[in-house]
């Protein structure tokens, strides 16, 4: 009865606590997303010659190129124009893409040999392009595949054009040393499981979150400083979504396989469209987004398949709490990649500040966790496992704490654990992924990091033995599948499917 109690309480907090952060989410200043990317639409760059501002420069004037009611950040530079032609990238007052050429000459201009002018850019890099990706967008690299822009007029999909310049495919090691960057960002993403349940095997779940968090906050807390100060209170209620899916992602590993764990994880492909639908009342029909109802669809198929397909048969009876804190660690991740990615759109300079802010949060938020799970508090509410008030201990709370983890001999495999998934797999993975993202088209990023959870299954079998059943093996290959379908083109899709679509206006 006792055990029923603690259920019921804790699905009250979480209820209570899911409303307010929710109602949080739907005021945040930020853009909507589909699946695990923005929605990307190609367009066609437009060729305006403009006279005018000719005869703006020549009088000293500033021309600004950036819509100011998008509120963007904005520099102003001092340049020096010779007697040459010279182009200009960037978003027009009218919020379409477009690239700006003016020629200007000396003898044309009436000027010497220069002339000194203000030019207003946006910060977001010399033509504003991004490339995004499961929560993720960076400035795109001079030489990445496509380049692409938000397009406020159209739901504020990304706009996204073929880049002249980018490094042909082959085996060279400019094309080649990005991609296998990503896919070992991959690799060691799905380690992550697999050490989470064997830290888990040792430490208290909230002792071994907040040792990884506290080492990966201290890694990135550089980048903290660099974040934008309007930008704190939107990146701080990512970082409570953050760490919602980072604490039940290490209850689940209590009991639940790593390899279960990762699969339901990849559930986000299902909470980020449902998230465009409730908070921004985005258009989903089947013909608007026909890669996110396959993707979802797949998705719900393969946890059905791994979730009811026991070694016992097709039933419910395999199916436990572990599984629900599996698929509440997808709202969370989901929700904070909703928010993130809509924030870096914008600010793709800030991709590693707003990391750095994400895990500092999360941080912060276990190591409360790991207070009141220490000290039983509210008669075990928050624990989970059987070490009791560990923290009243002093011998032992010495030991499951940091630095203490590190001095204690017998915890050496653990604190090696926790290290390596603070340092690595948590802060030196995400600035690996943004330097490599950069380089990669949104399409390729996200294919490449689907894979984690076949990772996951395969750490989880060499480092603690796990083993995968039939049905759990098929549920884990449609799940990676739904994932990689997110990547997919609608506009491919559509006509593949002979889908009629008339997009609206």
């Amino acid at each position: 009865m006792k055990h029923r109690g603690l259920v019921c309480e804790r699905m009250l907090l979480l209820f209570i606590a899911s409303y307010p952060l929710l109602r949080l989410v739907e005021r945040a200043e930020c853009f909507s997303i589909t699946g695990n990317s923005i929605p990307r639409r190609p367009v066609v760059q437009q060729q305006l010659q403009l006279q005018h501002a000719t005869n703006t420069l020549a009088v000293g004037g500033s021309i600004s190129f950036i819509n100011n009611h998008n509120d963007r950040a904005r520099r102003k530079y001092n340049s020096k124009l010779h007697p040459a032609a010279f182009r200009l990238n960037s978003v027009s007052d009218t919020d379409t893409d477009t690239s700006i050429s003016v020629n200007s000459s000396a003898s044309g201009m009436g000027l010497g040999d220069e002339m000194e002018s203000s030019l207003v850019i946006d910060e977001e890099g010399e033509d504003g392009s991004i490339v995004c990706a499961r929560g993720i967008c960076v400035v795109a690299d001079d030489e990445a595949p496509e380049l692409c822009r938000i397009d406020y007029d159209n739901d504020e999909d990304l706009n996204c054009v073929p880049n002249d310049n980018a490094v042909e495919p082959g085996l060279s090691f400019a094309f080649l040393w990005p991609r296998v960057l990503l896919l070992i960002c991959s690799v060691l993403y799905g380690t992550n499981f697999p050490l989470g349940r064997l830290m888990n095997d040792s430490l208290p779940a909230s002792a071994a979150t907040s040792a990884r968090m506290l080492l990966a906050s201290v890694a990135l807390s550089p980048f903290l400083f660099q974040l934008k100060p309007e930008l704190r209170w939107t990146a701080m209620l990512c970082g409570s979504f953050t760490a919602l899916g980072y604490v039940s992602q290490s209850i689940a590993l209590v009991d639940t396989p790593a390899a279960t764990v990762s699969f339901l994880g990849a559930l986000v492909v299902i909470v980020c469209p449902a998230l465009a639908v409730l908070v921004n009342k985005k258009k989903m029909g089947f013909s608007d987004a026909p890669q996110t109802w396959i993707s979802a669809s797949l998705c719900l198929i393969g946890v059905g398949l791994l979730e009811l397909g026991g070694d016992s048969g097709f039933g419910f009876g395999d199916v436990g709490w572990g599984d629900f804190w599996s698929v509440l660690q997808a709202v969370g991740f989901g929700t904070s990649f909703f928010i993130t990615e809509r924030m870096m759109a914008k600010e793709p300079t800030q991709a590693l500040p707003i990391t750095a802010v994400q895990c500092a949060m999360s941080a912060a938020i276990a190591s409360a966790w790991s207070v009141l799970d220490g000290i039983q508090a509210f008669d075990g509410l928050f624990s989970f496992g059987p070490h009791g008030a560990w923290l009243l201990d002093e011998n032992v709370a010495s030991s499951f704490t940091l630095p203490g983890l590190f001095l204690n001999i017998d915890f050496r495999a653990v604190a090696g654990a926790a290290a390596f998934t603070g340092f690595i797999t948590t802060a030196a993975n995400r600035v690996g992924e943004t330097i490599a993202l950069g380089k990669l088209s949104s399409s390729e990023a996200s294919v490449l990091l689907a894979t984690e959870p076949l990772w996951a299954a395969i750490f989880a079998n060499y480092l603690i033995g796990e083993q995968l059943g039939f049905w759990d093996a098929i549920g884990g290959a449609l799940i990676v599948v739904a994932c990689v379908a997110t990547a997919l083109e609608p506009e491919w899709l559509r006509e593949k499917l002979g889908i009629e679509y008339r997009e609206s206006k």
